[in-house]
């Protein structure tokens, strides 16, 4: 049996178990979804007693967390969110689990192990301002193309050398964190995907797999990773 942590959305709790696209990309896999809400004092027990953890997409993360001062264009950090994901994450990882974060979530992961944040792609990218990286209607039609640096984890697990991703974000992974790569990048060289250098599984995706995965095995196998990874470590 394999417990799968996956961070509330903040949405319908009762929605996101029975019929959320997280929750169900987990379960193809073989594992049990656990969604966990924002409570930063039980972070420490969730990281010891379950498998792996799913960081799911959401708001824009504190600018303060990685050292900067807030944008205009930054949106209003959701504090409860932020204390209790970077908790969690830091214990997740101390404590070696298997971590897979989406869109916010991969920007968690890169900001709870030292890395930084692009605040918004239009203001600050200008070059990549035509990629049109924040489509809400395209969350299950992929249309924004990624390419896989060859080499890399991710590229092995997806075996191809480009993607396309369903984009639905304006901030995005900048400079990547100690003992994490960049493993995809957009046309315009914004990072889409980041990863541990090591062995361990730590794997963040820009965009959302979950909303395609039950269509395109390409998109569910790194749920299959997080879950395979998880038992490989029991």
């Amino acid at each position: 049996m394999i417990l799968i942590g996956v961070v509330s959305t903040g949405s319908s709790l009762i929605k996101q178990i029975l019929s959320g696209d997280y929750g169900k990309a987990v379960r193809r896999a073989g594992g049990i979804p656990v969604f966990l809400t924002w409570k930063k004092r039980h972070a420490n027990f969730w990281a010891a007693h379950l498998d792996g953890f799913l960081f799911t997409g959401g708001g824009d993360p504190d600018p303060k967390y990685y050292g900067q001062s807030m944008l205009p264009e930054c949106g209003t950090p959701n504090v409860p969110r932020d204390e209790f994901e970077l908790a969690l994450l830091k214990a997740a990882v101390a404590a070696g689990k298997p971590v897979l974060g989406i869109c916010r979530g991969e920007q968690m992961l890169n900001v709870a192990l030292g890395g930084t944040l692009i605040q918004d792609i239009p203001s600050q990218r200008p070059e990549a301002a035509a990629e049109n990286h924040r489509d809400e209607a395209g969350r299950r039609s992929p249309s924004h193309p990624a390419a896989l640096v060859p080499g890399t984890k991710l590229h092995a697990m997806l075996g191809c050398e480009q993607l396309l991703t369903n984009s639905i974000h304006h901030q995005a992974a900048d400079i990547p964190a100690p003992g994490l790569r960049i493993c995809a990048v957009s046309p315009a060289g914004i990072p889409e995907a980041v990863e541990a250098v090591d062995d361990r599984f730590l794997l963040g995706l820009q965009w959302h797999p979950e909303a395609l995965a039950a269509a395109d095995p390409r998109m569910q196998r790194p749920f299959d990773a997080l879950v395979e990874a998880c038992r490989k470590k029991q």
